[in-house]
């Protein structure tokens, strides 16, 4: 296809798309998305296609946590519906990713026939993901379609969340009306209400005995990262994350205390925290996971937090209204308040130890395998969890390096972590991926290993196996959390490409691991666990919830 004399719909989306900062595209072709992944061939942008549309969403959200911006491509309806689940997961998260679904003409609507893959109305997609999206636009008309992909895609980089832009099949080829670019306003601070809360703030802060800010994912997302640390250091204040922020700072930072969530927490991590009489929680999401599963048992008295979020400022009991997040960090950093002075910090996980000789032996289990992970995990190294003990049981693994931990820790979704591994590899092809996915989870999405392999990508992807739905089993078991027992290690011989490992013992496990990065290739890692086993905090965790779920554990209990 020659290139036109003048922009089109789909020539202006992909350069637009590439000026905010994205080098790929994810996704899965189908007829109505064809002639955009047309125009997608002849941009700047990489395409990477994957097997299963819930993937799609995945592998965009762990690019844009990883990189900033994810982009996913997919079909009408079959396509878009079928990525719904993890374009919810990156809402949730605030993760700024953007849905490019193609559509029927805008002739197709005007007759409103039964066209194939169309739900109930032709609008039905788009309105379903109003409730996951920040913005959202179908481009009927090449005279608006500049000014709705602009105000979609800043929508979605402002708020950190996704965004749907629906293209209908011949529209994308019609040449399109140059936009008016007008300079986008930023949100200003009510100068007044700003004044006040820093001075409330401050007060606070200097009043305080047992002072400490929580770090958590809003930070990440906003770029306020490097300016919350400084902010610590400044006035001397321990600093934890949460299991969403784990790593967006230095967890060998000397006023890095742990990983705080609730009784999920270690024990002088959590004393530490919900003793604080001043939590100064930055960008913080007050969840379920982050209070340890239980929401009807708060564990931070409001009267000693700081909430300072992008969408709401609370001190105490007061509200302060049209205050935004960057300006109250940078006045509070700007304010004389003398530092602070505190006795022995909790420590964070401390930093694994070489394995010994007569622990080679040894059978494995949740926390020895990370333990031994821990000895491999260097400053150029990212991990991805799914959820489970992939996730809980990694609170104790000490990252290198800033910004180097991929999860979904509050929406939960299981299938996350082999798909976010492969963005998170289009994003930083310069690290090494880890990924750590329980075998129900991988028996969801497992498979695109065949993408990675189709790619050149060479993780080490971690099954870990204990024989079914372990989390559940300990918040309720039954029969239902049983999974088929595959034979994790011939997928690599399936797809002829990569190599793969059975381990049962520490030293085979170490082994592995070894083989795996001298090698340099795809790598599965098949780790055997017994069933019943868990870390403490999935073990904590699965009690909370069981006690929750389960009426004859609250039968027990009550009795």
């Amino acid at each position: 296809m020659t290139p036109p004399a003048s922009p089109t719909v789909g020539s202006f989306l992909f350069d637009y798309i590439k000026s905010k900062g994205a080098n790929h595209v994810f996704g899965i072709p189908g007829d109505f998305a064809l002639p955009t992944f047309r125009w997608l061939q002849q941009s700047e942008l990489e395409i990477i296609t994957l097997t299963h549309e819930p993937s799609v969403g995945f592998a965009a959200d762990g690019y844009a946590r990883a990189h900033g911006f994810g982009v996913a491509l997919v079909t009408y309806c079959v396509g878009g519906l079928n990525m719904l689940n993890s374009v919810a997961c990156a809402y949730a998260e605030k993760s700024p990713m953007l849905v490019i679904s193609g559509g029927p003409s805008p002739a197709d609507r005007k007759a409103d026939g039964l066209i194939h893959h169309k739900v109930r109305t032709f609008d039905s997609q788009r309105r379903i993901f109003e409730e996951v999206t920040c913005a959202n636009t179908v481009l009927t008309d090449p005279e608006t379609a500049a000014a709705e992909i602009i105000r979609v895609i800043d929508a979605v980089l402002d708020q950190c969340r996704p965004g749907y832009i629906e293209v209908p099949y011949d529209i994308v080829d019609m040449p399109i009306k140059p936009p008016v670019l007008t300079p986008s306003i930023p949100a200003i601070s009510d100068a007044e209400n700003l004044d006040t809360m820093i001075e409330d703030a401050a007060a606070m802060i200097a009043k305080a005995k047992q002072p400490v800010i929580i770090a958590d994912v809003e930070l990440h997302r906003h770029g306020l990262v490097d300016l919350a640390v400084a902010l610590a250091e400044q006035l001397n204040i321990p600093i934890a994350s949460t299991l969403l922020s784990k790593s967006i700072i230095s967890e060998r930072h000397p006023l890095f205390i742990g990983v705080y969530s609730g009784p999920l927490s270690e024990a002088e991590t959590q004393a530490y925290v919900e003793n604080s009489d001043c939590v100064l929680m930055l960008g913080a999401f007050i969840t379920d996971v982050f209070q340890g599963m239980n929401m009807n048992a708060p564990r931070l008295s409001r009267k000693h937090c700081i909430v300072a979020t992008v969408e709401k400022m609370r001190i105490g009991h007061r509200t302060y209204e049209h205050v935004t997040l960057p300006d109250f960090m940078k006045k509070l950093a700007s304010v004389a308040v003398e530092k602070k002075i505190h006795g022995p910090l909790p420590s964070p996980a401390a930093i694994p130890q070489p394995l010994q000789q007569a622990e080679l032996s040894d059978p494995l289990t949740i926390e020895r395998f990370f333990r031994i992970l821990g000895l491999h995990v260097g400053e150029n190294s990212t991990i991805v969890c799914d959820t489970g003990d992939a996730l809980v049981g990694a609170m104790q693994l000490r990252t290198a390096k800033p910004s180097n931990f991929l999860s979904d820790a509050y929406y939960l979704s299981m299938g996350f972590a082999v798909p976010a591994a492969i963005g998170a590899m289009a994003a930083q092809p310069e690290n090494k991926v880890f990924a750590i996915v329980g075998d129900g989870a991988f028996q969801m999405t497992g498979i695109e290993l065949s993408t990675a392999a189709k790619y050149g990508m060479k993780p080490i992807v971690f099954v870990l196996n204990n024989d079914g739905y372990g989390t559940q089993r300990h918040i309720l078991d039954g029969p239902f959390n049983n999974i088929l027992m595959w034979n994790y290690t011939k997928l690599t011989e399936l797809l002829g490409h990569g190599k793969s490992w059975k381990v049962t013992t520490n030293g085979e496990l170490e082994s592995a691991i070894q083989q795996a990065l001298t090698e340099d290739v795809l790598a599965l890692i098949e780790v055997v666990v017994p069933r019943d086993d868990c870390s403490p905090s999935l073990r904590r965790m699965g009690e909370e919830l069981g006690q929750q779920r389960d009426k004859e554990k609250r039968r027990k209990t009550d009795a």
